[in-house]
């Protein structure tokens, strides 16, 4: 889902999209193969702050919940007695004005330079030793799915498609394109890029 949320990012703000396309031409020539040295976020500060816009957006678990399995104290000092159910968002700590200014916007300088989120304060990939042991590859992954198709493509929605666009009542949070919730496709069309000489 969260390739899907940034190309619907990049799809409703088209001058981000043409912005991370002249990243990719300068910084990520067709001649070399995409690799983790050039995609790392000083080589492609924009496409890696697009991916983290879009985490902290969307993130692909919007909700989660653990049990306190023995007595615990929280950093401001509230007591969680063993067995407490606890529940956070990382959805609403995503969007909370208190930790991000301006936080519906979509603001790639936010991560320019990068500086890795406490996972406490940013837990799209969970926090201690319940971290993603993917996250890495997954970071990876996005990076090198979007920028071999940007390279080739620029990307809008369909006609419409905007105004259709909400949030899935899956465990996931996937896009949903219709009311039903029956759809999870984001319908963009395609155009090749005509390289300059």
């Amino acid at each position: 889902c969260t390739l899907t949320w940034m190309f619907f990012i990049l799809c409703t703000h088209p001058e981000i999209q043409a912005e991370i396309q002249a990243e990719i031409d300068e910084k990520l020539p067709e001649s070399e193969p995409l690799g983790v040295k050039n995609l790392s976020p000083t080589n492609v500060p924009k496409l890696h702050a697009l991916l983290f816009e879009a985490l902290r957006l969307s993130p692909p678990v919007p909700t989660d919940e653990k049990m306190c399995m023995e007595d615990d104290e929280l950093p401001d000092g509230t007591k969680i007695p063993k067995g407490t159910h606890l529940n956070f968002v990382p959805y609403s700590q995503g969007r909370d004005p208190l930790l991000w200014k301006d936080p519906e916007k979509v603001d790639l300088s936010r991560w320019i330079p990068f500086k890795s989120p406490p996972p406490h304060e940013f837990p799209v990939f969970q926090a201690g030793p319940r971290i993603c042991l993917g996250m890495d590859m997954a970071i990876y992954e996005a990076k090198i799915c979007a920028a071999s198709l940007l390279r080739e493509y620029s990307f809008a929605l369909a006609p419409g498609e905007a105004d259709k666009i909400t949030y899935s009542l899956m465990i996931t949070m996937s896009l949903c394109n219709n009311k039903e919730q029956t759809s999870h496709e984001l319908n963009v069309i395609p155009t090749r890029r005509v390289k300059k000489a």
